[in-house]
């Protein structure tokens, strides 16, 4: 089960030296042995920003620690699908941000998370510290449009912040490769709580994103055929699937279909406009 999970997870960059990121963080209304609860997020702007932005959740195990090191952007990791595709998103204008757990929540360092499970992903308490950063972005960085947008674990997340947010704090939610299934074992608490959500009472356009023929175990794609509104279903045809079925290199990953998806997300973002199918030539 761990080698499993650990599949989830797609790059891993211990520390990041470039100045291309840009960290913004809020201190929560909590503290930890005297120190203050701090959740940060990690910024990709564009050259000519359009007050759009996409908040990522990342999947697998959804914790990078991202803060501030001498001055410089620290992280253990970001995902490798999402970085490919910031290029044709930053060129659109949106503005991209990875979002962290907080501080709190961070656990155990690794690639195994003791913490950040569906237990605070599903409560009030991760709105309220994700509402504290959007506030901050909107303030500091004049963004006004927010779609989140939360990948295969952090689809956990997307989906309890569009119950949880309002439409002035988000504009949309985006569920990618959403895990649907919880693991067994020490990882029970992750992945077992979006089989309880309540899809009705969310007042956010939310919107499914899966490849069709996702081989991730953890991830159906029969979950975004049942729970997605007409109209609201991107679908990914083809690509590659030669890493393992929850890896990088797989459907699960959208592998080889980055490009066209990076653009789907745009016309999505900017245009409001839904690419029904994501494919290449062939398919």
């Amino acid at each position: 089960m761990r080698t499993l999970f650990a599949l989830l997870c797609f790059s891993f960059t211990l520390v990041s030296t470039a100045w291309s990121y840009e960290v913004v963080s809020v201190e929560l209304n909590r503290s930890v042995q005297g120190k203050p609860v701090v959740i940060s997020a990690l910024l990709q702007s564009p050259e000519k920003p359009n007050g759009k932005a996409l908040l990522i959740f990342p999947g697998w195990p959804g914790i990078p620690r991202i803060e501030e090191v001498m001055g410089r952007p620290s992280f253990l990791y970001l995902q490798e699908h999402f970085q490919e595709m910031v290029p044709t998103l930053n060129a659109a204008g949106i503005t991209t941000v990875t979002v962290d757990c907080p501080t709190d929540q961070w656990g155990a360092r690794g690639f195994n998370p003791t913490d950040c499970d569906d237990h605070y992903r599903s409560s009030p308490q991760h709105a309220e510290d994700v509402a504290a950063l959007i506030a901050k972005l909107k303030d500091s960085k004049a963004l006004q449009h927010i779609t989140i947008m939360g990948h295969s674990y952090g689809a956990v997340s997307s989906h309890w912040l569009s119950l949880r947010l309002q439409r002035g704090e988000i504009q949309g939610a985006i569920h990618s490769a959403s895990q649907t299934v919880a693991g067994g074992g020490p990882y029970r608490s992750y992945g077992f709580s979006l089989a309880r959500f309540p899809h009705a009472e969310v007042t956010v356009p939310f919107f499914y994103l899966h490849h069709r023929d996702d081989l991730c175990s953890f991830t159906p794609y029969s979950y975004a055929q049942k729970h997605a509104p007409a109209g609201r279903l991107i679908t990914v045809l083809g690509g590659n699937k030669w890493s393992a079925p929850c890896g990088k290199a797989s459907y699960h990953g959208y592998a080889d279909r980055r490009g066209p998806l990076a653009e789907a997300l745009v016309k999505l973002i900017n245009q409001s406009e839904v690419t029904a199918l994501v494919k290449g030539e062939q398919d």
